[in-house]
């Protein structure tokens, strides 16, 4: 099962956590990680592309099967882009609950 942590503080994201697998289908023909997987890189990017890791404003960790976002300095656009990142999670748990739990925390 893929697990997203986010971490929230008034509304605003710290941290967003996702880990493991789907396991819905067969390696190669997993349509539930694809999509998480597609989006994790996608925010990523997006992020790299918005200067997120200048000046120390948040760091990005990327391994197999975890991807970790943390937010050290506010910024309007990045926030844009995590609700974003979220919303499209959200979606696919909506569709993949059996595969996908998503929790948010106030921090």
């Amino acid at each position: 099962m893929i697990q997203v942590i986010i971490k929230e503080n008034n509304q605003q994201i710290l941290e967003i956590q996702v880990s493991g697998h789907a396991d819905s289908a067969k390696y190669g023909k997993d349509l539930v990680c694809a999509g998480v997987s597609t989006t994790c890189v996608g925010i990523a990017n997006a992020l790299v592309n918005n200067h997120f890791l200048d000046q120390g404003r948040g760091t990005i960790d990327v391994q197999e099967g975890f991807v970790k976002i943390k937010v050290n300095q506010f910024d309007e656009v990045i926030q844009v882009v995590l609700e974003t990142f979220v919303t499209i999670l959200e979606t696919i748990e909506e569709s993949y609950s059996k595969y996908m739990k998503i929790t948010k925390m106030e921090v």
